[in-house]
Protein backbone atom coordinates (compact mmCIF):
# COMPACT_ATOMS: atom_id res chain seq x y z
CA UNK A 1 0.00 0.00 0.00
CA UNK A 2 1.36 3.28 -0.68
CA UNK A 3 1.58 5.60 2.19
CA UNK A 4 2.75 9.15 3.39
CA UNK A 5 5.54 9.38 6.14
CA UNK A 6 4.26 10.04 9.44
CA UNK A 7 6.83 13.21 9.09
CA UNK A 8 4.77 14.41 6.31
CA UNK A 9 3.81 17.85 7.26
CA UNK A 10 0.37 19.40 5.05
CA UNK A 11 2.53 22.93 4.86
CA UNK A 12 5.86 22.56 4.21
CA UNK A 13 5.90 18.77 2.81
CA UNK A 14 7.45 18.00 -0.85
CA UNK A 15 5.45 14.94 -0.66
CA UNK A 16 3.02 15.04 -3.51
CA UNK A 17 -0.63 16.13 -2.75
CA UNK A 18 -0.52 15.86 1.36
CA UNK A 19 -1.83 18.61 2.26
CA UNK A 20 -4.69 18.43 -0.69
CA UNK A 21 -5.35 14.83 1.04
CA UNK A 22 -5.34 16.44 4.62
CA UNK A 23 -7.45 19.35 3.65
CA UNK A 24 -10.04 17.58 1.69
CA UNK A 25 -10.33 15.27 4.58
CA UNK A 26 -10.75 18.41 6.94
CA UNK A 27 -13.52 19.65 4.50
CA UNK A 28 -15.18 17.24 4.33
CA UNK A 29 -15.72 16.59 8.08
CA UNK A 30 -17.35 19.86 7.60
CA UNK A 31 -19.82 18.20 5.43
CA UNK A 32 -20.21 15.38 7.27
CA UNK A 33 -21.32 17.16 10.31
CA UNK A 34 -23.82 19.14 8.49
CA UNK A 35 -25.37 16.04 8.19
CA UNK A 36 -24.46 14.40 12.03
CA UNK A 37 -26.68 17.92 12.78
CA UNK A 38 -29.88 17.54 10.57
CA UNK A 39 -31.89 15.15 12.93
CA UNK A 40 -31.22 17.45 15.79
CA UNK A 41 -32.18 20.89 14.62
CA UNK A 42 -35.36 19.51 13.26
CA UNK A 43 -35.94 17.74 16.43
CA UNK A 44 -38.70 19.69 17.35
CA UNK A 45 -40.46 19.44 13.64
CA UNK A 46 -40.24 15.70 13.90
CA UNK A 47 -41.84 15.65 17.96
CA UNK A 48 -44.88 17.70 16.19
CA UNK A 49 -45.10 15.27 13.10
CA UNK A 50 -44.86 12.34 14.65
CA UNK A 51 -46.72 13.28 17.65
CA UNK A 52 -43.82 11.49 20.11
CA UNK A 53 -42.98 12.02 23.73
CA UNK A 54 -40.38 13.73 25.56
CA UNK A 55 -39.11 10.09 26.37
CA UNK A 56 -38.87 9.20 22.42
CA UNK A 57 -37.01 12.68 21.96
CA UNK A 58 -34.40 11.48 24.69
CA UNK A 59 -34.27 7.64 23.61
CA UNK A 60 -33.78 8.88 19.78
CA UNK A 61 -30.74 11.10 21.33
CA UNK A 62 -29.32 8.18 23.59
CA UNK A 63 -29.06 5.25 21.05
CA UNK A 64 -27.94 8.09 18.25
CA UNK A 65 -25.25 8.59 20.43
CA UNK A 66 -24.69 4.55 21.65
CA UNK A 67 -24.34 3.41 18.02
CA UNK A 68 -22.36 6.51 16.57
CA UNK A 69 -19.98 5.52 19.67
CA UNK A 70 -19.94 2.29 19.81
CA UNK A 71 -18.97 1.73 16.10
CA UNK A 72 -16.08 4.25 16.78
CA UNK A 73 -13.49 1.53 18.46
CA UNK A 74 -14.07 -1.42 16.19
CA UNK A 75 -14.00 0.63 12.95
CA UNK A 76 -10.82 1.77 14.70
CA UNK A 77 -9.17 -1.12 15.73
CA UNK A 78 -9.98 -2.57 12.05
CA UNK A 79 -8.09 0.69 10.23
CA UNK A 80 -5.09 0.13 12.48
CA UNK A 81 -5.42 -3.64 12.10
CA UNK A 82 -5.54 -3.57 8.42
CA UNK A 83 -3.80 0.16 7.69
CA UNK A 84 -7.18 0.92 5.48
CA UNK A 85 -9.47 3.94 5.28
CA UNK A 86 -12.36 2.58 3.04
CA UNK A 87 -14.66 1.98 5.80
CA UNK A 88 -14.73 5.63 7.14
CA UNK A 89 -16.02 6.32 3.39
CA UNK A 90 -18.33 3.33 3.45
CA UNK A 91 -19.73 4.69 6.56
CA UNK A 92 -20.73 8.65 5.44
CA UNK A 93 -22.20 7.33 2.46
CA UNK A 94 -24.46 4.95 5.13
CA UNK A 95 -25.42 8.19 6.47
CA UNK A 96 -26.12 10.55 3.43
CA UNK A 97 -28.44 8.00 2.61
CA UNK A 98 -30.02 7.52 5.93
CA UNK A 99 -29.71 11.26 7.29
CA UNK A 100 -31.16 12.18 3.80
CA UNK A 101 -34.14 10.30 3.94
CA UNK A 102 -35.46 11.46 7.94
CA UNK A 103 -38.60 13.24 6.05
CA UNK A 104 -39.50 9.73 5.00
CA UNK A 105 -39.93 8.40 8.35
CA UNK A 106 -43.90 7.69 8.96
CA UNK A 107 -43.72 6.46 13.12
CA UNK A 108 -40.92 6.59 15.56
CA UNK A 109 -39.60 3.33 14.99
CA UNK A 110 -38.74 3.95 11.38
CA UNK A 111 -37.14 7.50 12.57
CA UNK A 112 -35.16 5.73 14.97
CA UNK A 113 -33.42 2.96 12.29
CA UNK A 114 -32.75 6.05 9.96
CA UNK A 115 -31.07 8.29 12.62
CA UNK A 116 -29.27 5.37 14.17
CA UNK A 117 -27.97 3.83 10.90
CA UNK A 118 -27.23 7.75 9.97
CA UNK A 119 -25.42 8.12 13.40
CA UNK A 120 -23.66 5.11 13.13
CA UNK A 121 -22.22 5.81 9.42
CA UNK A 122 -21.36 9.36 10.69
CA UNK A 123 -19.50 7.50 13.85
CA UNK A 124 -17.59 5.27 11.26
CA UNK A 125 -16.02 8.78 9.46
CA UNK A 126 -14.56 10.07 12.62
CA UNK A 127 -11.71 8.18 13.69
CA UNK A 128 -10.60 7.16 10.48
CA UNK A 129 -10.99 10.65 9.19
CA UNK A 130 -8.85 12.03 12.44
CA UNK A 131 -5.50 9.75 12.32
CA UNK A 132 -5.80 10.81 8.74
CA UNK A 133 -5.14 14.27 9.18
CA UNK A 134 -2.80 13.21 12.66
CA UNK A 135 -0.76 11.43 10.53
CA UNK A 136 -0.10 13.10 7.56
CA UNK A 137 -0.07 16.77 9.78
CA UNK A 138 3.58 15.42 11.38
CA UNK A 139 5.17 17.82 13.70
CA UNK A 140 1.84 20.44 13.22
CA UNK A 141 -0.83 17.25 14.16
CA UNK A 142 -1.82 19.76 17.03
CA UNK A 143 -2.82 22.54 14.82
CA UNK A 144 -4.33 20.67 11.84
CA UNK A 145 -6.37 18.37 14.44
CA UNK A 146 -7.64 22.08 15.39
CA UNK A 147 -8.14 22.42 11.93
CA UNK A 148 -10.22 19.17 11.74
CA UNK A 149 -12.15 20.31 14.93
CA UNK A 150 -13.21 23.47 13.75
CA UNK A 151 -14.55 22.05 10.13
CA UNK A 152 -16.37 20.06 11.85
CA UNK A 153 -17.91 22.66 14.59
CA UNK A 154 -18.48 25.05 11.25
CA UNK A 155 -20.41 22.29 9.75
CA UNK A 156 -22.84 21.59 13.09
CA UNK A 157 -23.15 25.40 13.02
CA UNK A 158 -24.12 25.12 9.06
CA UNK A 159 -26.20 22.47 9.60
CA UNK A 160 -27.76 23.36 12.85
CA UNK A 161 -29.29 26.93 11.13
CA UNK A 162 -29.37 26.33 7.68
CA UNK A 163 -31.51 23.00 7.65
CA UNK A 164 -34.10 24.49 9.62
CA UNK A 165 -34.53 28.01 7.40
CA UNK A 166 -34.01 25.58 4.15
CA UNK A 167 -37.13 23.39 5.53
CA UNK A 168 -39.35 26.51 6.97
CA UNK A 169 -38.86 27.55 3.11
CA UNK A 170 -39.78 24.27 1.58
CA UNK A 171 -42.47 23.43 3.71
CA UNK A 172 -44.15 26.78 2.23
CA UNK A 173 -46.67 25.74 -0.59
CA UNK A 174 -47.62 27.95 -3.89
CA UNK A 175 -51.47 28.79 -2.19
CA UNK A 176 -49.07 30.27 1.16
CA UNK A 177 -50.19 26.98 3.33
CA UNK A 178 -47.67 25.00 5.75
CA UNK A 179 -47.21 21.87 5.26
CA UNK A 180 -44.25 20.47 7.26
CA UNK A 181 -44.14 17.19 5.71
CA UNK A 182 -42.89 18.45 2.61
CA UNK A 183 -40.46 20.12 4.10
CA UNK A 184 -39.32 17.82 5.83
CA UNK A 185 -39.23 15.62 2.54
CA UNK A 186 -36.68 18.09 0.89
CA UNK A 187 -33.50 17.57 2.50
CA UNK A 188 -33.32 14.47 0.12
CA UNK A 189 -31.53 17.04 -1.96
CA UNK A 190 -28.66 17.25 0.68
CA UNK A 191 -27.90 13.53 -0.73
CA UNK A 192 -26.22 14.18 -4.16
CA UNK A 193 -24.13 16.83 -2.25
CA UNK A 194 -23.08 14.49 0.19
CA UNK A 195 -22.18 11.94 -2.12
CA UNK A 196 -19.81 14.11 -4.00
CA UNK A 197 -17.64 14.94 -0.75
CA UNK A 198 -17.61 11.16 0.04
CA UNK A 199 -15.91 10.47 -3.56
CA UNK A 200 -13.53 13.22 -2.97
CA UNK A 201 -12.65 11.61 0.18
CA UNK A 202 -12.16 8.20 -0.99
CA UNK A 203 -9.62 9.48 -3.32
CA UNK A 204 -7.80 11.63 -0.93
CA UNK A 205 -7.00 9.08 1.91
CA UNK A 206 -7.73 5.43 0.38
CA UNK A 207 -4.19 5.18 -0.46
CA UNK A 208 -3.17 7.07 2.70
CA UNK A 209 -1.48 4.84 5.70
CA UNK A 210 -1.87 6.46 9.54
CA UNK A 211 1.57 4.13 10.65
CA UNK A 212 4.10 6.22 12.57
CA UNK A 213 7.17 4.95 10.58
CA UNK A 214 9.55 4.88 13.85
CA UNK A 215 6.27 3.75 15.82
CA UNK A 216 7.10 0.41 16.77
CA UNK A 217 10.60 0.76 17.83
CA UNK A 218 9.47 4.44 20.24
CA UNK A 219 6.99 1.66 21.69
CA UNK A 220 9.79 -1.44 22.01
CA UNK A 221 11.72 1.01 24.29
CA UNK A 222 9.27 1.57 26.46
CA UNK A 223 9.40 0.39 30.48
CA UNK A 224 6.74 -1.13 32.53
CA UNK A 225 6.10 2.27 34.25
CA UNK A 226 6.41 4.01 30.84
CA UNK A 227 3.61 1.93 29.94
CA UNK A 228 1.89 1.51 32.41
CA UNK A 229 1.55 5.81 32.68
CA UNK A 230 0.66 6.08 29.30
CA UNK A 231 -2.45 3.82 29.10
CA UNK A 232 -3.10 5.50 32.83
CA UNK A 233 -3.28 8.99 31.40
CA UNK A 234 -5.35 7.51 28.28
CA UNK A 235 -8.16 6.22 30.82
CA UNK A 236 -8.11 9.79 32.67
CA UNK A 237 -8.58 11.29 29.32
CA UNK A 238 -11.15 8.76 28.22
CA UNK A 239 -13.03 9.03 31.72
CA UNK A 240 -13.56 12.76 31.60
CA UNK A 241 -14.57 12.79 27.86
CA UNK A 242 -17.38 10.63 29.03
CA UNK A 243 -18.25 13.33 31.32
CA UNK A 244 -18.02 16.14 29.05
CA UNK A 245 -19.65 14.32 25.95
CA UNK A 246 -22.54 13.53 27.94
CA UNK A 247 -22.98 17.18 29.02
CA UNK A 248 -22.75 18.00 25.56
CA UNK A 249 -26.21 15.29 24.64
CA UNK A 250 -27.82 16.34 28.12
CA UNK A 251 -27.39 19.81 26.54
CA UNK A 252 -28.59 18.79 22.80
CA UNK A 253 -32.30 17.68 24.94
CA UNK A 254 -31.93 20.41 27.45
CA UNK A 255 -31.47 23.10 24.31
CA UNK A 256 -34.81 21.28 22.37
CA UNK A 257 -36.64 21.36 25.50
CA UNK A 258 -36.24 25.14 26.19
CA UNK A 259 -36.56 26.24 22.73
CA UNK A 260 -40.06 24.15 22.38
CA UNK A 261 -40.89 26.47 25.72
CA UNK A 262 -39.53 29.55 24.53
CA UNK A 263 -41.21 29.15 21.20
CA UNK A 264 -44.70 28.51 22.99
CA UNK A 265 -43.93 31.56 25.18
CA UNK A 266 -43.74 33.62 22.29
CA UNK A 267 -46.85 32.29 20.58
CA UNK A 268 -48.89 33.26 23.63
CA UNK A 269 -51.95 35.63 21.50
CA UNK A 270 -50.78 35.11 18.10
CA UNK A 271 -53.01 31.98 17.07
CA UNK A 272 -50.15 30.00 15.59
CA UNK A 273 -50.33 26.40 14.92
CA UNK A 274 -48.64 23.32 16.14
CA UNK A 275 -47.08 23.12 12.86
CA UNK A 276 -45.94 26.98 12.87
CA UNK A 277 -45.10 26.65 16.54
CA UNK A 278 -42.73 23.54 16.20
CA UNK A 279 -41.15 25.29 13.14
CA UNK A 280 -40.08 28.04 15.28
CA UNK A 281 -38.89 25.97 17.99
CA UNK A 282 -36.47 23.89 15.40
CA UNK A 283 -35.23 27.52 14.39
CA UNK A 284 -34.54 28.47 17.72
CA UNK A 285 -32.74 25.16 18.71
CA UNK A 286 -30.80 25.52 15.38
CA UNK A 287 -29.29 28.81 16.84
CA UNK A 288 -28.78 27.47 20.32
CA UNK A 289 -27.50 24.38 19.01
CA UNK A 290 -25.25 26.48 16.50
CA UNK A 291 -24.17 28.90 19.82
CA UNK A 292 -23.17 25.59 21.51
CA UNK A 293 -20.43 24.53 18.13
CA UNK A 294 -19.28 28.12 18.10
CA UNK A 295 -18.03 27.78 21.31
CA UNK A 296 -16.64 24.04 20.51
CA UNK A 297 -15.16 25.76 17.87
CA UNK A 298 -13.44 28.91 18.50
CA UNK A 299 -12.14 27.07 21.90
CA UNK A 300 -10.67 24.53 19.95
CA UNK A 301 -8.93 26.20 17.07
CA UNK A 302 -7.59 28.81 19.67
CA UNK A 303 -6.35 26.13 21.80
CA UNK A 304 -4.91 24.28 18.67
CA UNK A 305 -2.76 27.70 17.69
CA UNK A 306 -1.65 29.21 21.07
CA UNK A 307 -1.63 25.88 23.81
CA UNK A 308 1.82 25.54 25.47
CA UNK A 309 2.24 21.97 26.62
CA UNK A 310 2.89 22.99 30.21
CA UNK A 311 -0.46 24.64 30.56
CA UNK A 312 -2.31 21.10 29.23
CA UNK A 313 -3.54 19.89 32.13
CA UNK A 314 -4.50 23.51 33.53
CA UNK A 315 -6.70 23.30 30.71
CA UNK A 316 -8.40 19.96 31.66
CA UNK A 317 -9.47 21.35 34.85
CA UNK A 318 -9.84 25.19 34.07
CA UNK A 319 -12.45 25.07 31.02
CA UNK A 320 -14.73 22.49 32.01
CA UNK A 321 -15.29 24.29 35.36
CA UNK A 322 -16.15 27.49 33.60
CA UNK A 323 -18.44 26.00 31.49
CA UNK A 324 -20.52 24.47 34.14
CA UNK A 325 -20.83 27.78 35.65
CA UNK A 326 -22.83 28.65 32.10
CA UNK A 327 -24.71 26.12 32.06
CA UNK A 328 -25.81 26.83 35.92
CA UNK A 329 -26.89 30.75 34.58
CA UNK A 330 -29.17 29.74 31.89
CA UNK A 331 -32.40 28.85 33.61
CA UNK A 332 -32.24 32.43 35.23
CA UNK A 333 -31.64 34.20 32.06
CA UNK A 334 -35.36 33.93 31.46
CA UNK A 335 -35.84 36.26 34.69
CA UNK A 336 -33.21 38.39 34.86
CA UNK A 337 -33.12 39.19 31.12
CA UNK A 338 -36.92 38.96 29.91
CA UNK A 339 -36.49 40.96 27.25
CA UNK A 340 -33.37 39.62 25.94
CA UNK A 341 -33.68 36.08 26.39
CA UNK A 342 -32.79 33.66 23.82
CA UNK A 343 -29.73 36.44 22.72
CA UNK A 344 -28.46 35.69 26.45
CA UNK A 345 -29.06 32.58 26.63
CA UNK A 346 -27.00 32.00 23.31
CA UNK A 347 -24.39 33.57 24.58
CA UNK A 348 -24.21 31.32 27.50
CA UNK A 349 -24.37 28.58 25.16
CA UNK A 350 -21.29 29.45 23.63
CA UNK A 351 -19.73 29.14 26.78
CA UNK A 352 -20.76 25.63 27.66
CA UNK A 353 -19.57 24.73 24.05
CA UNK A 354 -16.16 25.90 24.84
CA UNK A 355 -16.72 23.84 28.35
CA UNK A 356 -17.17 20.70 27.45
CA UNK A 357 -16.13 20.94 23.22
CA UNK A 358 -12.76 22.78 23.26
CA UNK A 359 -10.70 19.95 24.66
CA UNK A 360 -12.11 17.55 22.37
CA UNK A 361 -9.21 17.85 19.42
CA UNK A 362 -6.84 18.25 22.66
CA UNK A 363 -7.26 14.96 23.61
CA UNK A 364 -7.84 13.52 20.24
CA UNK A 365 -4.20 14.81 19.82
CA UNK A 366 -2.79 13.81 23.53
CA UNK A 367 -3.80 10.48 22.96
CA UNK A 368 -2.33 10.22 19.74
CA UNK A 369 0.71 11.02 21.02
CA UNK A 370 0.80 8.73 24.25
CA UNK A 371 -0.25 5.52 21.95
CA UNK A 372 1.73 6.43 18.73
CA UNK A 373 1.51 2.85 17.29
CA UNK A 374 -2.68 2.87 18.01
CA UNK A 375 -3.59 6.67 16.48
CA UNK A 376 -6.94 5.26 14.88
CA UNK A 377 -7.88 3.65 18.18
CA UNK A 378 -6.21 6.59 20.15
CA UNK A 379 -9.02 8.67 18.58
CA UNK A 380 -11.54 6.61 18.34
CA UNK A 381 -11.36 5.78 22.34
CA UNK A 382 -11.23 9.91 22.52
CA UNK A 383 -14.45 9.99 20.14
CA UNK A 384 -16.59 6.92 19.82
CA UNK A 385 -15.89 5.25 22.75
CA UNK A 386 -16.19 8.38 24.97
CA UNK A 387 -19.37 9.12 22.64
CA UNK A 388 -20.71 5.68 23.10
CA UNK A 389 -21.46 6.03 26.74
CA UNK A 390 -22.98 9.76 26.56
CA UNK A 391 -26.24 8.18 26.11
CA UNK A 392 -26.85 8.84 30.08
CA UNK A 393 -26.45 12.43 29.27
CA UNK A 394 -30.23 12.81 27.74
CA UNK A 395 -31.71 9.92 29.59
CA UNK A 396 -30.48 11.48 32.95
CA UNK A 397 -31.63 14.78 31.91
CA UNK A 398 -35.23 13.93 31.11
CA UNK A 399 -35.74 11.72 34.27
CA UNK A 400 -34.48 14.57 36.55
CA UNK A 401 -36.77 16.90 34.20
CA UNK A 402 -40.02 14.94 34.55
CA UNK A 403 -39.63 12.47 37.38
CA UNK A 404 -39.88 8.58 37.30
CA UNK A 405 -43.18 9.08 39.01
CA UNK A 406 -44.02 10.32 34.85
CA UNK A 407 -42.84 6.85 33.65
CA UNK A 408 -45.06 4.39 33.32
CA UNK A 409 -43.48 1.58 33.25
CA UNK A 410 -40.99 1.82 36.22
CA UNK A 411 -39.31 -1.18 37.97
CA UNK A 412 -40.05 -1.79 41.27
CA UNK A 413 -36.71 -2.22 42.32
CA UNK A 414 -35.93 0.78 40.94
CA UNK A 415 -38.98 3.00 42.96
CA UNK A 416 -37.88 0.92 46.21
CA UNK A 417 -33.86 1.80 45.70
CA UNK A 418 -35.36 6.00 45.18
CA UNK A 419 -37.24 5.07 48.83
CA UNK A 420 -34.08 4.55 50.82
CA UNK A 421 -32.46 8.01 49.79
CA UNK A 422 -32.69 11.02 51.25
CA UNK A 423 -35.98 12.75 51.23
CA UNK A 424 -35.46 15.41 49.12
CA UNK A 425 -33.28 13.64 46.43
CA UNK A 426 -35.76 10.99 46.19
CA UNK A 427 -38.79 13.28 45.57
CA UNK A 428 -36.90 15.17 43.02
CA UNK A 429 -36.27 11.72 41.10
CA UNK A 430 -39.78 10.79 41.68
CA UNK A 431 -41.36 13.83 40.45
CA UNK A 432 -38.78 15.75 38.69
CA UNK A 433 -37.05 18.88 38.96
CA UNK A 434 -38.02 20.71 35.71
CA UNK A 435 -35.99 21.89 33.26
CA UNK A 436 -34.43 24.54 35.82
CA UNK A 437 -32.96 21.53 37.87
CA UNK A 438 -31.82 19.67 35.25
CA UNK A 439 -29.81 22.24 33.90
CA UNK A 440 -28.04 22.64 37.38
CA UNK A 441 -27.44 18.54 37.68
CA UNK A 442 -25.60 18.74 33.96
CA UNK A 443 -23.34 21.71 35.19
CA UNK A 444 -22.48 19.25 38.34
CA UNK A 445 -21.25 16.73 36.02
CA UNK A 446 -19.23 18.90 33.53
CA UNK A 447 -17.40 20.68 37.04
CA UNK A 448 -17.08 16.44 37.73
CA UNK A 449 -15.10 16.12 34.57
CA UNK A 450 -12.73 19.02 35.24
CA UNK A 451 -11.84 17.20 38.53
CA UNK A 452 -11.03 14.39 37.00
CA UNK A 453 -8.29 16.15 35.08
CA UNK A 454 -6.43 16.40 38.35
CA UNK A 455 -5.10 13.00 37.97
CA UNK A 456 -3.27 13.72 34.82
CA UNK A 457 -0.10 13.17 35.10
CA UNK A 458 1.88 16.26 34.50
CA UNK A 459 5.44 15.14 33.08
CA UNK A 460 4.50 12.67 31.22
CA UNK A 461 2.05 15.14 29.20
CA UNK A 462 4.50 17.63 28.57
CA UNK A 463 7.01 15.51 27.60
CA UNK A 464 4.88 13.39 24.81
CA UNK A 465 3.96 16.48 23.33
CA UNK A 466 7.15 18.10 22.78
Amino acid sequence: MSTISSSTDPKHSSTDGARWRASTTVGTHFVVDVFSFVGISLLPMLVVQLGLETYQKALLLALGAVTSGAVQPIVAWVSDRYDNRSIGTLGFIVAIACIGNLGAANTFNQLLVLYCLGAMGIGAFHPIAASTVGHLAGSRRSLWIAYFFLAGMLGGIAGNIFTPRFVKMMSVQPDGTIDSAAGLDAIRWFIPVGLAFAVLLGIAIHKVGHRTHDAHATTVSWDRAERKARWFSVRVLYTANVFRFSVNMALVYLFSEWAEHYARVQSLGLGLGADQIGIEASRTNGYLQASMQTGMGAGGILLGIYLAARFEKLVFIVFPIVGSLAVAVIPLVERWAPGSTLQWTMFAAVFTGVGFGALIPVSITLAQKLLPHRTSLASGLMLGGAWMLSFVGPLAAEVIQRGLASKPHTPELVTRLVGILPTGIGEALMNGTGLEGAFYVTAVALFVSGCISFLLPNKLIVRCSR
